[in-house]
Parts: structure tokens; C-alpha cells; sequence
């Protein structure tokens, strides 16, 4: 009996860490936006322009991103966060790409849709 009690009380303390591991973990809106911004960054550079333009592509994706909320859709679920890009705008202006969408988990970004 004493160690069935024993092994409880193990499971329950390992699921209540890794639940607020997970919650302590899990990236926020703005961590996300840094992400995005970042990402910019690194793929204006490896299109082969200079540090200058990276950093002025970077700069102005994350004025874009703070500046209006309905591009981004964030659904915070506590030891996760699902974001929604939405790609509706380079649609209307002739881009054939879907809506991103991305899991943020353990401080890191996941792409699991929308990303060819």
C-alpha cells in the first residue's frame, strides 16, 4: 500500500513539474514578434543583401507586426501557444501563399503548416 502511495505521489509531482516547466516556457506574443523579426533578418541575408537592409527589413517587420494586431493571431492554451499568420493581404495582392501557422513551446517556435 505504502508504495503504490509512493508512486502517486512520484507521477503527480513529475506531472505538476513538467506542467509548470511547460508553463514557465511558453513564449508570448512579443517573444513571438522578436521571432518573426529575427527570421527576417536571416533570410534578407541570405538573399545576399548587406547587414544595413537585413536590419531595416527586420525593423520594419516588427513595426508592422506591433503596430496591427489582426496579422497575428495568438490562442494561448498555457503550456503552449498556437500563432496564426495571416497571409491575407500578400493573397490579395497576387502571392499564392497560405496562412502560417506556428507552435511556440519551450521558448521555441515550430512551423506547422503554411511553410513549403
Amino acid at each position: 500500500m505504502k508504495q503504490m502511495m509512493r508512486k502517486n505521489i512520484l507521477i503527480y509531482f513529475l506531472g505538476t513539474s513538467i506542467f509548470l516547466l511547460l508553463s514557465a516556457t511558453n513564449p508570448s506574443k512579443g517573444n513571438f514578434d522578436q521571432y518573426i523579426s529575427n527570421h527576417v533578418r536571416d533570410y534578407v541575408i541570405e538573399a545576399g543583401e548587406n547587414n544595413d537592409t537585413a536590419d531595416l527589413a527586420s525593423g520594419l517587420s516588427y513595426l508592422i507586426l506591433q503596430s496591427n494586431n489582426s496579422i497575428i493571431k495568438h490562442d494561448n492554451y498555457i503550456i503552449f501557444s498556437r500563432f496564426k499568420i495571416d497571409a491575407s493581404v500578400m493573397r490579395a495582392i497576387g502571392y499564392d501563399v497560405e496562412d502560417i501557422i506556428v507552435i511556440g513551446i519551450f521558448n521555441q517556435f515550430i512551423a506547422i503548416d503554411g511553410i513549403k
